[in-house]
């Protein structure tokens, strides 16, 4: 693979090397959406975290990403979030205030002050596979 031209989007080089490593361990996990206008289904690493039936996301790059409307119009995708599948329904655009319960409070501050980001998905968990 060629070195990365920074005119090209970001994660354009970010993503494949985030999804050798995401899923396993820690908060970088998988998320499998379907594009809404392509059909195909996408692979996009991002930060997760969980407590009990409810999965947050924050939306890095503002709720006008692609990943960000592909998961609201879909009618059901996965996560690999530490060894385990999850299935997910129920996608809700949120002020970062409403996911801060999630989130550990690092993640929070990292979202507000360094990203600058207001919103994030917040995912209810409808079944797990190992």
């Amino acid at each position: 693979m060629p070195w990365p031209s920074f005119t090209q989007p970001f994660h354009r080089w970010v993503n494949p090397i985030a999804l050798r490593f995401a899923g396993g361990f820690g908060s970088l996990v998988v998320l499998e959406h379907v594009g809404r206008r392509s059909g195909k289904v996408r692979h996009t690493p991002v930060r997760a975290f969980r407590r009990d039936g409810v999965v947050a996301v924050g939306a890095n790059f503002g709720a006008q990403s692609d990943w960000v409307k592909n998961v609201l119009a879909a009618g059901g995708y996965r996560m690999t979030m530490r060894g385990h599948r999850l299935r997910l329904s129920e996608p809700r655009l949120v002020p970062l205030e409403e996911a801060m319960a999630v989130f550990p409070a690092w993640f929070s501050l990292g979202l507000r002050y360094l990203v600058h980001t207001d919103k994030c998905l917040l995912l209810t968990v409808v079944g797990t596979q190992p």
